[in-house]
């Protein structure tokens, strides 16, 4: 068989895993080129580089690429596709045909995104109505963004189905063997799809009904409420920031434990009971994005008392994470020592705004600024995307065989720093001021702050193609990964996962060696 047509078929977990990471590289690139068109419209204050309507889509179609197009794909279809079944010692997941679907559904979903980019909707990510409705977003932009959200979350609910399936009936014992996290990881973000994705399918299936077929399920003047949309978009939005970041918690906790060898049972259970807390109180707390809608007091106390909650579990993590860094052997000049660091650091300034913005005074006072655009940057793009290359530098010399330079990992990861926090930090500051969010144009004496905001925006799209040459680099200079004899196991958590053939043993600590 033709060798594009073998792909085009395939049911083979590794392949469909990189069917996912070729399409979310491309909507990663997308996201990133539409951020970088946001951030120049703002290098100078009263001067567009696209007009208004033009980056109302443009911030629309860069929140949505990123989140279920760039994210999902990436930590969800791809490495959950390659890693789970190799994890549990497994040929492949139990329903390899819904598997491959659920990847090839990611294209005509994106091929929906693509037109209705260029239809035009700009509406946010959100999609609240009445802007979202007929009245005043006229045109299909709108329509094909929804269709390719129902795409979208038919192809997550099929590979939920399939990692739930999988889990279940591969682990006999959850007691008498410790799984990766990893795995918990997985199993928690799959159950949460599975909970949330039907309300986002009913909700902007009744705004789909509400602009082309004349019914008012959030028109008021028909009896609608727009608030319902609020609730049922939030009852999936705000699990879905976990559904995002609960992969990295999975991959961060098991290189954690696989550089400290810690077998300890508290730092095992720990990780995933506080996991599987986040899970139950994540589900709850939709509200809190709705302190401005009138809540009675009440209702408000209790969603900005259970969100601050959550702070606890994720402290645990926290805390644990640094606990077995500071045991473990690893040589403090990793690359891989580096990001985890900076992941914990990143996550922790996104979770200490998040409590400030749990608590609904605070909230009404920079409700819709740039604060909160700091805020979810902090938790996702910067947290999630930092899983991400921790999984690259972690996972590439296993899948390749080769090694990655450090030095040039090194000069990567203070590109990024240096990149993600000019751009994203001095975002709380506009915020605390009252700068309004998704408005193009803003107070000239904040033009400083915003040009040294586009710079860091900038040296970030810089150190994406950073990476992308790190990878060229290892591939065009073929070095061959060392490994630790009689140590893999701890690098891989006790699986035997198949090291390449050519693969050079010696003794020394259980790491990559690049130099």
């Amino acid at each position: 068989m033709n060798k594009s047509l073998v792909w085009l078929f395939t049911m083979d977990h590794k392949r469909v895993g990189f069917i996912y990471l070729v399409l979310g590289v491309w909507a990663g690139f997308l996201g990133l080129s539409l951020s970088m068109l946001i951030r120049l419209n703002f290098v100078e204050p009263y001067y567009n580089i696209v007009a208004p309507e033009v980056y109302n889509y443009v911030v629309t179609i860069h929140g949505v690429t990123m989140l279920f197009f760039f994210l999902m794909p990436i930590l969800i279809g791809g490495f959950g596709n390659y890693l789970l079944p190799i994890l549990l010692g497994i040929a492949d997941l139990n329903l390899p045909r819904l598997n491959a679907l659920s990847a090839w559904l990611v294209l005509p979903a994106s091929i929906c995104l693509s037109i209705s980019m260029f239809l035009g909707a700009g509406v946010g990510w959100t999609f609240y109505p009445p802007l979202s409705g007929g009245d005043y977003s006229t045109g299909h932009g709108v329509d094909f963004l929804m269709f390719s959200l129902h795409l979208a979350g038919i192809s997550s609910i099929f590979s939920s189905l399939n990692f739930i399936c999988t889990i279940y009936s591969s682990v006999n014992d959850w007691t008498a063997s410790r799984q990766s996290i990893i795995i918990w990881g997985y199993l928690f973000t799959s159950i949460l799809l599975i909970v949330s994705l039907p309300v986002l399918a009913a909700a902007i299936t009744m705004l789909l009904f509400d602009r082309n077929f004349g019914s008012t399920f959030f028109d008021p003047l028909g009896g609608g409420d727009p608030v319902l949309f609020q609730h049922l978009f939030w009852f999936f939005g705000h699990p879905e920031v976990y559904v995002l970041i609960l992969p990295a918690f999975g991959i961060v906790s098991h290189i954690c434990l696989s550089l400290s060898n810690n077998d300890s049972l508290f730092g095992y259970f720990g990780l995933v009971f506080a996991m599987a807390s986040i899970v139950c109180l994540g589900s709850v707390v939709w509200a809190h994005h709705m302190f401005m809608t009138g809540l009675d007091i009440k209702t408000a106390v209790f969603f900005s008392s259970v969100s601050m909650i959550i702070g606890i579990p994720t402290g645990i993590k926290i805390f644990s994470w640094l606990y077995m860094l500071s045991g473990s052997s690893v040589r403090v000049n990793d690359p891989i020592l580096w990001w985890i660091v900076g992941f914990i650091i990143l996550f922790t300034m996104g979770g200490v705004t998040g409590i400030v913005l749990s608590a609904s005074v605070l909230d009404t006072i920079v409700h819709d600024t740039w604060f909160v655009v700091a805020h979810f940057h902090y938790v996702l793009s910067l947290g999630s995307y930092s899983s991400v290359v921790i999984s690259v530098i972690w996972w590439w010399p296993v899948v390749t065989g080769l090694s990655l330079n450090k030095y040039l990992l090194q000069g990567h990861w203070l590109c990024s720093m240096l990149g993600f926090n000019l751009c994203f930090f001095p975002m709380h500051y506009l915020g605390m001021c009252g700068l309004p969010r998704r408005v193009c144009v803003y107070d000239p004496s904040f033009a400083w702050i915003n040009n040294i905001m586009s710079l860091g925006a900038l040296i970030s799209v810089v150190s994406g193609f950073f990476l992308v040459f790190v990878l060229w680099e290892s591939l065009a200079t073929k070095n061959l990964v060392f490994f630790a004899w009689g140590s893999s196991n701890l690098v891989f958590n006790v699986v035997n996962l198949p090291i390449p053939q050519h693969t050079t043993y010696i003794s020394g600590p259980s790491r990559w060696i690049t130099d």
